[in-house]
């Protein structure tokens, strides 16, 4: 409990989209990305696909689901002590993500929890699942894509955050919708 209530280090301008597998979270962002508006990639795939150029498939690259975890988690830490804290970025997940993947592979979200007050960040947007499909970097079922939508959700609202739904529509009513509310509270 006494970690909820500790401040964050910095506050920033970056916008997170996130949501379960499958949730159309890298879709988004290439589209807000034809507006002009600059984002990152899920660390996760970008370590994924750089494990698989060396040679690597998925079952080797998650062998040892709590080490590749917190490597994640890592990278995204590193990732965003180089960004400006100042600019309006939108990031494809954020670091609390971090602990419901820790919950769902049976690491203690705590460990998580601790990294989640070096930055604040602005905005939070959960997509809405859309149905679940597999591929070269994906291991989560149904069952796990349903408890990792909920359990984001819940971890973002225990830091203290405002979850905005996004819907499932098209792509270009998504992106929509998200400009719209970032203009309404004076972003880009």
């Amino acid at each position: 409990r006494e970690l909820l209530t500790r401040s964050y280090e910095t506050a920033t301008e970056w916008i997170v989209i996130t949501g379960a597998p499958c949730s159309g979270k890298t879709t988004v962002l290439k589209k807000l990305g034809e507006h002009g508006i600059r984002w990152i990639p899920e660390m996760a795939r970008v370590y994924i696909e750089s494990r698989r150029d060396q040679g690597l498939d998925i079952s080797q690259i998650r062998e040892n689901e709590s080490e590749f975890q917190r490597i994640i988690i890592d990278k995204k830490l590193s990732l965003e002590r180089r960004t400006p804290s100042e600019k309006t970025i939108f990031f494809d997940r954020g670091v609390p993500d971090s602990i419901t993947y820790y919950r769902v592979s049976g690491i203690d979200p705590n460990e998580a929890l601790r990294q989640c007050f070096h930055f604040r960040y602005k905005t939070i947007f959960l997509l809405d699942r859309l149905p679940l499909e597999i591929d070269y970097a994906r291991i989560e079922n149904d069952n796990s894509s349903i408890f990792i939508q909920e359990w984001i959700e819940k971890d973002y609202k225990s830091l203290g955050y405002n979850v905005i739904h996004v819907p499932v529509m098209p792509v270009e009513k998504r992106a929509d919708l998200i400009l719209s509310h970032i203009k309404a509270k004076g972003g880009p």
